[in-house]
């Protein structure tokens, strides 16, 4: 009934029909999503203020990358040093006749040194990254959540898209909610 009056709107899992293995996971209807979605929204508009203050902390924590700048500042400094002792060597070895097994040692023992201090910064950049998009993660989820004053009586999608991360649908009919602040609402 695509095209008719009966149309409807059902969600369900990719391997419901494909495969050997089957999901057994009920398909759900859009309105019953969108309804379950306004109860759980509900639920957690009951406790307002405590998570966004709750939020609040998060969002201070999580954009305080001090630790990670000082580390950071601090394996900056070793590659330049590992980089100065590798020019240094290089050098070396090009003014005066030495044994090239010992230059070899002495040239990669620094680009040992030099490959683990970078891909030291490199994860602490990336963890520092994913802080700072938790973070505006976070924000937004307050500004929606703080410009909702009243119950939920119908469905937003601009308010789903910035207040829930995902939706678990369970075989036995539970749909869980994980909202962007980490809380779990069954609805």
């Amino acid at each position: 009934h695509s095209n008719g009056k009966y149309r409807r709107t059902i969600w369900q899992c990719d391997e419901k029909f494909a495969g050997e293995w089957k999901c057994q996971t009920p398909h759900l209807r859009e309105e019953d999503i969108k309804a379950r979605f306004l109860v759980a929204f509900n639920q957690l508009l009951d406790s307002k203020d405590t998570l966004l203050e709750d939020c609040r902390l998060m969002q201070n924590h999580l954009t305080d990358c001090s630790t990670i700048d000082t580390e950071l500042d601090d394996l900056l400094r070793e590659i330049e040093v590992v980089t100065e002792l590798t020019k240094r060597c290089i050098q070396e070895n090009a003014q005066s006749a030495q044994s090239q097994k010992e230059y070899a040692e002495r040239y990669n023992g620094c680009v040992a040194r030099y490959e683990t201090a970078k891909a030291q910064v490199d994860a602490l950049q990336q963890q520092k990254e994913t802080r700072l998009v938790q973070a505006d993660v976070i924000g937004g989820f307050m500004f929606a959540f703080s410009e909702q004053s009243c119950e939920l009586t119908e469905f937003n999608e601009s308010l789903w898209i910035a207040m829930v991360q995902k939706a678990t649908a369970y075989r036995d009919g539970r749909l869980v909610f994980t909202f962007q602040n980490g809380v779990e609402i069954e609805a």
